[in-house]
């Protein structure tokens, strides 16, 4: 009889540890959704505007993503090709503001590039969303 009382304390002592560390797993649980929380809170979804950047490698990427060229401001050598990769699930094109190249409508994942062979100053802009703008500076 003294075995079997031991057996049910001892049981009723692992069921309490049980309902403890359930207790301490859910509070953790909380704790952590929590903090997530107040920490996206605190973030900013908008980003900033990009500077300028100035590129006199061979590879001058910019992405089209979230209906931006990014970077919005390239500055290259004479002779450098410019390449746009469009990353957005809807068609973008790259159309010079003086025609002086027009890229196809570009699908997600499809690339266009330009070779620069004249300096100055070349402002661009995507067909179906005139608000895209970009420019490409040569020198």
């Amino acid at each position: 009889m003294a075995i079997q009382k031991e057996i049910a304390a001892a049981a009723a002592q692992l069921s309490m540890r049980g309902e403890r560390m359930k207790n301490h797993v859910i509070l953790t649980l909380i704790l952590i959704t929590g903090a997530t929380i107040i920490i996206a809170g605190c973030t900013s979804h908008s980003s900033p505007s990009p500077s300028p950047v100035t590129s006199a490698t061979s590879q001058n990427l910019i992405a089209i993503r979230n209906y931006a060229f990014i970077p919005s401001t390239l500055t290259v050598q004479k002779g450098a090709n410019v390449t746009w990769t469009n990353y957005d699930s809807v068609r973008h094109d790259v159309t010079s503001d003086s025609s002086a190249f027009s890229s196809p409508l570009l699908s997600q994942g499809e690339t266009y590039t330009h070779q620069f062979n004249s300096s100055g100053t070349f402002p661009y802009h995507c067909g179906p969303h005139p608000y895209m703008k970009g420019t490409i500076i040569v020198t």
